[in-house]
């Protein structure tokens, strides 16, 4: 099954039900004068000590979980780290995780137990508060600004919905980096060159605009390490502006990163050639068209692949097509849209 926005939120909300953990439910548990039981990551840089504290906060209708850290923080710990501007879902500064999974602390019903942590992949520069230094300069490396290729031919200029869909969405973003800290290949650090599901939403904003020079967004594109993206979804499932991040953002990049750099998308490009020629995915042709007759001098590698029946040899060399040979060559044959 095609996994689309739609679904992706869905399926968040059909867990919350299952789980008992709507808003409703969380605010059904609790009323005035129940206690709510805090358990909070204290950090402190210089010494370089980690710590959980408890906290019991006495519930108020209709009480977040900023609510919570400033009551907290005003009840005999003035020390408590935690970030917030707007508190109204605007700022994106007071992202935090609560019980594993990344929330606004300005728009989180409490729970009746709860530990609250930084976000993850930033350095913690003191309790719930993380250094956004590496995000900021990977946006700033981007250079995300529209520069023209040529003068305007009229003004107003007229935008088709078509032509702004991608990037109209990449533009409700808050830049709270809750996706930065649920992305599980940014948590690999240097093993990949990956930039995050943050900074490519900001990318995204001017990249995907028809009205932006294409070499300048081919620029960008080469330091995206996009394709080590593993579209796994954890950036949607958090995302609390709703961002379809995966569908909208991330894999229009990657067709305009296929067409502007084929050599980053050497991969992609190749599975997509081998199914659109088979009708399926042939691994050994795959293997063969990315990493040529190298793939030869690997021979005990090889030799698993054929016993565990990875790679089918015969296949490959005859050219066996499956029934949806038509259907892949028609959809996959022509080439890769940029938007």
């Amino acid at each position: 099954m095609t996994v689309t926005p739609a679904h992706t939120s869905f399926a968040r909300h059909l867990g919350q039900m299952e789980n008992s953990d709507t808003l409703a439910a969380r605010n059904a548990r609790l009323s005035p004068g129940d206690t709510v039981d805090v358990k909070i990551r204290r950090y402190d840089r210089d010494s370089n000590q980690a710590s959980y504290q408890s906290f019991h906060v006495p519930y108020q209708p209709r009480m977040r979980v900023l609510d919570a850290m400033n009551w907290i923080s005003e009840n005999g710990t003035p020390d408590l780290a935690f970030r917030w501007i707007c508190g109204s879902k605007m700022c994106g500064t007071c992202a935090i995780r609560m019980n594993g999974r990344e929330v606004l602390a300005c728009w989180e019903a409490v729970e009746p137990q709860m530990t609250l942590e930084p976000l993850r992949n930033l350095p913690v520069v003191r309790d719930l508060v993380v250094d956004r230094t590496p995000y900021e300069e990977k946006v700033a490396d981007f250079e995300p600004w529209i520069e023209r290729p040529s003068l305007y031919e009229e003004f107003p200029e007229p935008l088709s919905h078509v032509e702004m869909k991608n990037a109209s969405k990449a533009l409700d973003c808050i830049s709270c980096m809750c996706c930065y800290s649920a992305c599980p290949v940014v948590r690999l650090g240097d093993f990949t060159d990956f930039a995050g599901p943050a900074p490519l939403v900001q990318l995204g904003q001017t990249a995907l605009d028809p009205r932006n020079d294409p070499e300048k967004v081919k620029q960008s594109l080469a330091k995206t390490g996009i394709f080590n993206c593993v579209s796994c979804y954890k950036c949607e499932e958090v995302c609390p502006a709703r961002i379809p991040i995966v569908s909208r953002v991330i894999e229009p990049l990657k067709a305009k990163t296929a067409k502007l750099l084929p050599e980053m998308a050497k991969h992609s490009l190749a599975l997509r050639a081998v199914v659109a020629a088979r009708g399926r995915v042939d691994p050994t042709a795959l293997l063969l068209r990315v990493q040529g007759w190298r793939t030869l001098l690997k021979f005990p590698r090889a030799i698993r692949l054929l016993m565990r029946g990875k790679i089918n040899p015969i296949k490959t060399f005859f050219r066996t097509r499956t029934a949806a040979y038509e259907a892949a060559h028609r959809i996959l044959g022509r080439e890769p849209k940029s938007r």
